[in-house]
């Protein structure tokens, strides 16, 4: 799928960024859109040169999460169908080589929610709204807001913003570790270009194992995560860090490139 009708696919030297565009409806996914979006991350997975993958929503908004009006036209088990085409989306953005950035503005409920669950960054703006409202029509999270929201939030807030449904504050996905960092609207750009600045001044192999550990070792006990660690090859190839570390000159440098930011 190369001609996409409802997002919008910009690649930028080794930065791709991925909008969801129906602003319409708060970017809610329908059964095109998903389709679409996993053919993106697709994509994405098959380009070696991209170091840095954004997500986004078109307009003042993220994501509303799926568009539950288009439920009421399934048939048969096709909802086992779309939500085995959702699982696998997150799976393949929780997998990414690249670092992943969501910047979350307006609405960010449903599956827009569990959509940043799996990317490595999320910022978002001071008035951006979250939720979990599926219980209020019937149905049950299917991307992971029941089976990834405690382990970032724990389970007594899962079960809070499960089962009531209720919407909450940037602050408090601040607050309970579903966002990095809480900014201006008119500060979001700024924020997510920096952030991505400085993970393209990381040596890139470096970065792909480090992530690649801390997301393979999360759910294993700690002497299991620890052969994560282990260099079973040798640091990065063609690298100059361990060089510059033995000059006071090169590590304030390298420490310049990331010194206070996001300090407090």
């Amino acid at each position: 799928m190369s001609d996409y009708k409802k997002l919008i696919f910009d690649r930028q030297d080794a930065v791709t960024t991925i909008t969801l565009n129906r602003p319409e409806v708060h970017n809610a996914l329908d059964r095109e859109l998903s389709a679409e979006l996993k053919d993106a991350i697709l994509a994405v997975r098959a380009d070696r040169e991209c170091r840095v993958m954004i997500l986004r929503g078109a307009g003042d908004t993220f994501c509303a999460g799926d568009d539950i009006k288009e439920f009421n036209e399934w048939k048969g088990d096709e909802s086992y169908w779309q939500v085995r085409l959702y699982q696998e989306t997150v799976q393949l953005i929780e997998d990414l080589t690249p670092v992943t950035i969501a910047a979350v503005d307006g609405v960010c409920t449903g599956g827009g929610l569990e959509l940043t669950l799996v990317c490595d960054f999320v910022v978002a703006t001071d008035r951006s709204r979250w939720g979990m409202p599926e219980i209020d029509w019937d149905i049950t999270p299917g991307w992971g807001g029941l089976s990834r929201i405690p382990k970032f939030a724990g389970r007594r807030k899962a079960k809070e913003w499960n089962l009531i449904g209720m919407m909450f504050t940037a602050e408090k996905a601040e607050r309970y570790d579903l966002v990095n960092r809480v900014v201006a609207p008119e500060e979001l750009d700024d924020q997510v270009a920096q952030l991505t600045h400085i993970m393209l001044q990381k040596h890139p192999m470096t970065v792909r194992r480090t992530k690649f550990a801390l997301n393979k070792s999360a759910d294993l006990p700690v002497q299991g995560a620890l052969a994560f660690e282990v260099p079973i090859m040798p640091y990065a190839r063609g690298s100059s860090g361990l060089k510059d570390f033995k000059s006071a000159d090169s590590r304030k440098k390298r420490r310049e490139l990331s010194k206070d930011f996001w300090a407090d």
